[in-house]
C-alpha cells in the first residue's frame, strides 16, 4: 500500500512540474501540404515482342529470333540506340493441344511457345507510332505497357516541393489565426516520397499526323508530379 502511494506521489510531482512548461509553450501545429506540377512528356516506355509456336523448341525458337532480330534493327533505323533496347521478359513453355481423345493426343498435337520481349526507351516520342508499326510490320505480336514520362521529373519534383510548404504554411496560418494564437517557427519537417502519373490532365500530341491515316494513332499525355510534405511548426 505504502508503494502504491509513494508512485502516486511521483506522479502528482511530476505533473506539477510540467504544467508550468505547458503554460510557457504555447504548443504545436502538425499541417500536411501538398502540391502537383505537370508538365509535357517527352519520353516514352513500351514493351514489344514476339509469341511464336512450334512442334519443337528449336521450330518456335527459330522464328522467333527471326522476329527479334528484324524488330531491332527497325528500332535502329528510327534512330533509337541500342543502349534503350533491353530484354525484359522470355518465357519457353509446352502447350497441350485441345484433343479430347485423352492426354497423350493431347501432348501429340501441342506446341512449343517462345515469347520473347523487350523494353524499348523512345527519346523522342514523336517516333513512338512509327515504332510500333515497324514493330508490327515484321511480325511483333505483343505490345503493351506503353507508358509517358519526362526527363523533367526531378526539376518539376523540387518545385512541388516548394510549392507543399508554401502549401503548408499558408494552412498553419489560418490554423493559428483561428486558434488564437501566432504561427511560430519550423520546428520539424518531413518530406514524401513523390509520385507521378504517366498520364496527366489532358492528352495533347497524336503521332498519327494527317499524312499517315494507316499510322497507329497515340496519344501522349502530361506527367504529373506530386509533393508531400509534413510540417511541424511552434504556436506562440
Amino acid at each position: 500500500m505504502k508503494r502504491i502511494t509513494a508512485v502516486a506521489l511521483i506522479a502528482v510531482l511530476a505533473l506539477s512540474l510540467a504544467l508550468p512548461a505547458l503554460a510557457e509553450d504555447g504548443g504545436a501545429l502538425l499541417v500536411t501540404g501538398t502540391a502537383t506540377v505537370s508538365l509535357q512528356a517527352d519520353v516514352a516506355t513500351v514493351e514489344i515482342g514476339a509469341m511464336t509456336r512450334g512442334h519443337s523448341v528449336a521450330d518456335a525458337q527459330k522464328e522467333n529470333a527471326a522476329i527479334m532480330e528484324k524488330l531491332v534493327a527497325e528500332m535502329g533505323r528510327l534512330g533509337i540506340p541500342a543502349e534503350d533496347i533491353r530484354t525484359s521478359q522470355f518465357n519457353v513453355y509446352f502447350e497441350q493441344g485441345e484433343s479430347v481423345v485423352g492426354t497423350t493426343s493431347r501432348l501429340i498435337s501441342g506446341n512449343y511457345t517462345v515469347t520473347n520481349m523487350v523494353s524499348i526507351t523512345i527519346r523522342d516520342i514523336a517516333k513512338v507510332s512509327e515504332a510500333i508499326d515497324a514493330a508490327a510490320a515484321v511480325g511483333a505480336n505483343n505490345i503493351y505497357g506503353l507508358s509517358f514520362q519526362s526527363s523533367k521529373a526531378a526539376e518539376a519534383y523540387h518545385q512541388a516541393l516548394r510549392r507543399a510548404v508554401e502549401d503548408a504554411k499558408a494552412k498553419a496560418m489560418v490554423l493559428a489565426e483561428a486558434s488564437g494564437g501566432a504561427l511560430g517557427a519550423i520546428v520539424k519537417i518531413e518530406a514524401n516520397e513523390a509520385y507521378g502519373t504517366p498520364y496527366g490532365i489532358m492528352n495533347r500530341d497524336s503521332f498519327a499526323g494527317d499524312g499517315a491515316a494507316k499510322a497507329t494513332p497515340i496519344l501522349s499525355g502530361d506527367v504529373s508530379v506530386t509533393a508531400n510534405v509534413t510540417i511541424t511548426f511552434g504556436l506562440e
